[in-house]
C-alpha cells in the first residue's frame, strides 16, 4: 500500500513520513492540548514531487554534501530553483481536498509550516533553518509548499548537519498547513529554565500579535521567569522584564499586516499573571506528556490559548538542585542580633559561624545539602539568610517547615522547594544524634557558659594594656578553638524546634484557635529566662531610684543631664545596684553580634536614660509586674488545663513539653547572653590588637581592625605586604555607599535585586506592616519613631512605638518602658509586635515602617491570634 500524500494532524504518527513537527502536534493533540486543527502534505508527496524533475533526493544529498565552499552553494542554489519551478498541479488537488475538510471559508489565511525529518528532533532542532509562510491565501499553498521543499536545500542546513555528523543522513520534507490565528498575543514558552537549566522555571517570551518578528529576531519581547512548584501549579511570577513595544503583526482578510501600539500600551505588560500561571502550567504538563523538556510556541485568541509547537529542548540538561539564585533570603533575623551594616570582620564571622555550627551539624544528622548552596549571603553590606535552605533541613527531617516564619522572622515561603525526607532508619539515627546533642547541651550548657564570662573578665581593656602581638593572637586562636569544640546553639536550637513543633500540633486540636495566645501567656514571668531577669533587675533599679532621696532628686532635676552620675550618685544604694547591673548586662548592645558594636558598658547614660523614662512614668512596681506575671501565667497554665478536660493524659502531655521548652527557652536566652561576653572578649582582644598595629603604622585608628576580616587577619598580623589603610579606606568608603542603598528584608529573586530591577513581593495594597502577635490588643495612637536609645526621652503615655530592630540584647531595655512587660520564654519573638497592655505605650517590631510611616501620624494597631495591622488612621 503506497504511503498517504496527505494526512490529518491527528493521525500524524511515523516521523519518516511526516516530520518532526507535525509528529508533536498529533502528540500534543492525542494527550489533549489546544492545537489547531490542520494536515499534513507528507514526506511522500516531496518525494513524488522532486520525481517530476528527475530528482533523485539520495544521490543529489550526497553529491551536495561531498562539496564546499562556492562548489556546494552553486549546485544548492540550482537544486532550490529547480523544485520551485516543479509542476505539482497533480499534487495540489490532494492537499486542497484535504483543507476542504477543515471547512473553512474560502477567504482563510493560512500558515505553511515545515516539518522535515529531522527538524524538533531530541539531537537536533534545525530552528530557525526551514521557512514558514504566514498568511498564506489557497493560491499561494502551491508555491509555500515548493519553497519549504527547497528550503531543506539551504547551505546552512547541510553545514548543520554535517557540524553534527549527520552528512550521511538523507532528510525528507513534510509541511503542516493549519488555518491562521487572529492572535492577540503570541510567542514561545521554555519548560525549563533554557539558559541555567531549572526544572522549577518555565520561561515565557511574550509579544502582542503574531510571533512572527519574534522568531525572526526582530523585536525585544516581554520576557518572563514563572516560579513553578512541585505540584507542576505555578507559584510565582519570578521575573518579568518588559519591553517597549512599538507595532504588532496581525492577519486579516488580505494577509498579514503590521500596525502600530497605541502610546498607552506600549510599556505594558503583554501577559496576565493568570495567563502566565496558565501557561507555565500547560508547559509542564506537556514536558510531562513527552517526558524531556519543552520548546512550546504559543499564541492567545478570542478562543483561548493554542500551542502551535512542541519540540524537545536541546543543549541543556534539566537540573532540579538548587542554587543561591533559586533561593528566597530573609535578613530579619539577622536585623535583630546584628547592625544594619554589620563591619567586614562580622560578616566574616557570621559566614564561619551558620557553616561551623549550623549547617555543619545539620551535615552530620544526614541532611543532604545541595553542592554550592550557601547558608547565608550578603547583598550592599547587609546579610540575609538562606530561608530556602532551612526550609529543605527541616522538611528532610519530617520537621514542619511552616515554623520557619515564626522562629527566624520575617515572611513565609513563597515557592517551597522539592523535599526528598530522609528514610526512616536515617531519621532514627538522625533522632538519637539530636538527642545526644541536646543532653549535652543540658549538661555542659551552664559550665561552659560560665567560662565564656571568665573570658570577658580576663580580657577586660585594663588587663590587656601590656599584652603583646603574639600574645593576643594566641589567645584568639585559642577562643575559636574553644568555641569549637563547646557550641551548644544548634543543640539548644534543636530543643526549642522540637517543643514547638509537637506543641503547634496538639495545641490547635485540643485547645483552639487561642492556643497560640495561651501558650504565650503560659510563658510569661518565666524568672529563669536571662531577659526575664534583665526586666526584673532594671524594675529593682527603679524602685530604687524612686525610693532614695538622692537619686530621685537626680533623676527629677530640670532640665536632667545623665554627664558625670557617678559623682552625684556616690556611694548610693541605686549606683551599687546599677554597676552592679552593668556588670551583669553591659556587654550587651544593640547590633550585639557584630564585635564592632559599642556595648551598654561603653555608654552607660544610655540605660540611665530608660530610666529616666521609667522613674518620670507611672508604671507599676516590681511587686505588681511579679504578680501581673504571675497571674497571667498562673490563669493561663489553669485554662490549658481546664481545656484538657477530663483527658489526663492531655494535660500530662501538655506539661511535659512545656517544662521541656521553658527550659530550652531558658538556654537559649543563657547561651545568647554568654555569647556576648565571648564577642565582648574578642572586641576587647582586636582593639587591643588594632592600638599596637596603629603604632606600628599599620592603621590609623584601632577600629581599622574591625574592617579585617577573620581570613585576612593571619597574613595581617605576620606581616603581610598588602596595602591595609588602602582596604581599610576602601572597605569605608564602600560602607558608606551601602548606608545609602535601600535594600528589601525579603528577597525572592536575587539576581534581579542585584540588578536593582526586581519585585520584592510586597503590594502597596499590603497592610502596613505584618508580624507575629505576643499578645492581642487594639489601640489608637501617634507614631514615635524608635531608632536608638537616645529617642527614648521623646516618647510619652500613649504613644506607639515603631522600632526597625528590637535586638534581643535590648528587647528588655524596651519592653521596661511604661512598665510594659511581655514575654516569650522572656524574650521577643522574632518579627513580633507587642499589642496594648494596660493601656500603656505600644512597641512594634515591623518591616520597612521607618520610611513608610511619619513621626507624629496617628495609626490603628490591631493585633489579634496570629495576625496583626498596623494602619494609617484618618
Amino acid at each position: 500500500m503506497a504511503p498517504p500524500l496527505i494526512l490529518p494532524l491527528a493521525l500524524c504518527a511515523d516521523p519518516s513520513l511526516v516530520g518532526g513537527k507535525a509528529l508533536g502536534l498529533a502528540r500534543l493533540l492525542a494527550a489533549g492540548f489546544p492545537v489547531p486543527p490542520g494536515i499534513c502534505v507528507t514526506t511522500e508527496a516531496y518525494v513524488q514531487g522532486l520525481q517530476t524533475l528527475a530528482f533523485s533526493p539520495k544521490d543529489e544529498w550526497q553529491n551536495a554534501s561531498g562539496l564546499s565552499g562556492e562548489k556546494r552553494e552553486l549546485v544548492l542554489s540550482d537544486r532550490q530553483s529547480r523544485i520551485r519551478q516543479a509542476d505539482v498541479s497533480h499534487l495540489a488537488a490532494q492537499w486542497m481536498a484535504g483543507l476542504q475538510t477543515l471547512d473553512r471559508p474560502t477567504n482563510t489565511r493560512w500558515a505553511v509550516r515545515s516539518s522535515a525529518t529531522n527538524e524538533d528532533t531530541g539531537q537536533t532542532s534545525f530552528a530557525g533553518l526551514y521557512r514558514t509562510h504566514l498568511g498564506v491565501s489557497l493560491s499561494q499553498i502551491d508555491a509555500s509548499i515548493k519553497d519549504l521543499w527547497a528550503s531543506l536545500w539551504h547551505e546552512p542546513v547541510v553545514q548543520y548537519m554535517l557540524q553534527r555528523g549527520l552528512g550521511h543522513a538523507i532528510p525528507a520534507m513534510a509541511v503542516v498547513i493549519q488555518p491562521m490565528l487572529n492572535a492577540q498575543v503570541s510567542g514561545v514558552a521554555y519548560s525549563i529554565h533554557p539558559v541555567t537549566g531549572r526544572s522549577s522555571h518555565v520561561v515565557v517570551n511574550a509579544i502582542p500579535g503574531l510571533a512572527a518578528p519574534l522568531v525572526d529576531g526582530q523585536v525585544m519581547p516581554d520576557q518572563y521567569v514563572v516560579e513553578m512548584g512541585a505540584d507542576q501549579q505555578a507559584v510565582r511570577v519570578r521575573r518579568r522584564t518588559i519591553a517597549q513595544k512599538q507595532q504588532r503583526v496581525v492577519v486579516t482578510e488580505e494577509g498579514l499586516r503590521t500596525e502600530e501600539i497605541a502610546e498607552a500600551k506600549r510599556h505594558q505588560s503583554t501577559l496576565s499573571d493568570e495567563q502566565l500561571f496558565g501557561l507555565g502550567h500547560m508547559a509542564k504538563k506537556i514536558a510531562q506528556a513527552f517526558h524531556h523538556p519543552v520548546d512550546l510556541e504559543w499564541a492567545v485568541d478570542a478562543n483561548g490559548l493554542w500551542v502551535l509547537q512542541a519540540r524537545p529542548i536541546t543543549g541543556v540538561h534539566a537540573s532540579s538542585d538548587l542554587t543561591n539564585d533559586d533561593c528566597e533570603w530573609s535578613r530579619t533575623n539577622f536585623k535583630e542580633t546584628m547592625p544594619e551594616l554589620p563591619s567586614p570582620v562580622g560578616l566574616s564571622f557570621l559566614e564561619r559561624f551558620m557553616e561551623a555550627y549550623i549547617i555543619a551539624p545539620y551535615r552530620r544528622l544526614g541532611c543532604r545539602i545541595p553542592e554550592g548552596l550557601s547558608s547565608a549571603r550578603v547583598l550592599h553590606g547587609r546579610p540575609y539568610l538562606n530561608v530556602t535552605l532551612f526550609h529543605l533541613l527541616v522538611a528532610q527531617l519530617r520537621g514542619n517547615p511552616a515554623l520557619l516564619s515564626e522562629h527566624m522572622g520575617g515572611e513565609s515561603i513563597a515557592a517551597a522547594p522539592v523535599v526528598r525526607p530522609l528514610g526512616w532508619i536515617a531519621l532514627i539515627r538522625a533522632g538519637i544524634l539530636m538527642l545526644i546533642e541536646m543532653r549535652r547541651v543540658a549538661t555542659y550548657g551552664p559550665i561552659w557558659f560560665a567560662e565564656m564570662k571568665q573570658m570577658a573578665i580576663a580580657n577586660q581593656p585594663e588587663r590587656l594594656a601590656t599584652v603583646s602581638c603574639e600574645e593576643v593572637t594566641g589567645r584568639l586562636g585559642a577562643m575559636e578553638r574553644w568555641l569549637d569544640a563547646r557550641e551548644v546553639t544548634f543543640g539548644i536550637a534543636g530543643g526549642v524546634a522540637q517543643s514547638l513543633d509537637v506543641l503547634s500540633t496538639l495545641l490547635p486540636r485540643w485547645l483552639g484557635v487561642e492556643w497560640r495566645a495561651l501558650l504565650n501567656a503560659a510563658l510569661q514571668g518565666q524568672g529563669t529566662v536571662i531577659s526575664a531577669q534583665q526586666i526584673i533587675r532594671l524594675a529593682e533599679i527603679t524602685d530604687f531610684a524612686r525610693s532614695e532621696p538622692i537619686a530621685r532628686q537626680f533623676f527629677t532635676a530640670e532640665p536632667w543631664d545623665p554627664m558625670g552620675f557617678r559623682a552625684i550618685l556616690k556611694e548610693t544604694a541605686f549606683l551599687r545596684a546599677f554597676d552592679a547591673y552593668v556588670e551583669d548586662y553591659g556587654h550587651r548592645g544593640v547590633g550585639e553580634s557584630d564585635v564592632m558594636s559599642p556595648r551598654l558598658a561603653d555608654h552607660p547614660e544610655s540605660i540611665l536614660a530608660v530610666l529616666y523614662m521609667q522613674v518620670l512614668s507611672t508604671s507599676p512596681a516590681l511587686d505588681t509586674i511579679r504578680a501581673r506575671q504571675v497571674r497571667t501565667r498562673t490563669e493561663a497554665l489553669a485554662e490549658i488545663k481546664r481545656r484538657c478536660g477530663w483527658r489526663l493524659h492531655r494535660w500530662a502531655l501538655f506539661s511535659w513539653w512545656y517544662r521541656r521548652l521553658c527550659r530550652f527557652f531558658a538556654l537559649r536566652e543563657a547561651n545568647r547572653h554568654h555569647l556576648m561576653y565571648y564577642s565582648t572578649a574578642v572586641r576587647h582582644l582586636l582593639l587591643r590588637l588594632g592600638e599596637m598595629l596603629v603604632v606600628r603604622g599599620v592603621f590609623e585608628s584601632r577600629e581599622d581592625i574591625f574592617f579585617i576580616t577573620f581570613e585576612e587577619r593571619a597574613e595581617l598580623v605576620n606581616g603581610g605586604r598588602r596595602d591595609w589603610r588602602t582596604l581599610v579606606q576602601t572597605r569605608r568608603a564602600e560602607r558608606e555607599r551601602h548606608a545609602t542603598i535601600d535594600v528589601p528584608d525579603t528577597i525572592r529573586d536575587w539576581e534581579s535585586v542585584s540588578e536593582g530591577n526586581a519585585e520584592t513581593g510586597r503590594s502597596e495594597t499590603e497592610e502596613l506592616l505584618r508580624g507575629l502577635p505576643i499578645s492581642a490588643g487594639s489601640v489608637v495612637g501617634p507614631i514615635r519613631h524608635i531608632r536608638n536609645i537616645a529617642d527614648w526621652g521623646k516618647v510619652v503615655p500613649g504613644d506607639i512605638l515603631v522600632a526597625p530592630v528590637i535586638d534581643p540584647g535590648m528587647a528588655p531595655l524596651f519592653g521596661i518602658v511604661g512598665g510594659l512587660i511581655v514575654e516569650m520564654g522572656g524574650t521577643l519573638s522574632h518579627g513580633a509586635i507587642i499589642a496594648r497592655e494596660y493601656g500603656l505605650p505600644t512597641v512594634a517590631n515591623v518591616e520597612r515602617a521607618m520610611t513608610r510611616l511619619q513621626e507624629g501620624q496617628r495609626v490603628t494597631l490591631d493585633a489579634g491570634a496570629g495576625t496583626i495591622r498596623l494602619e494609617a488612621t484618618s
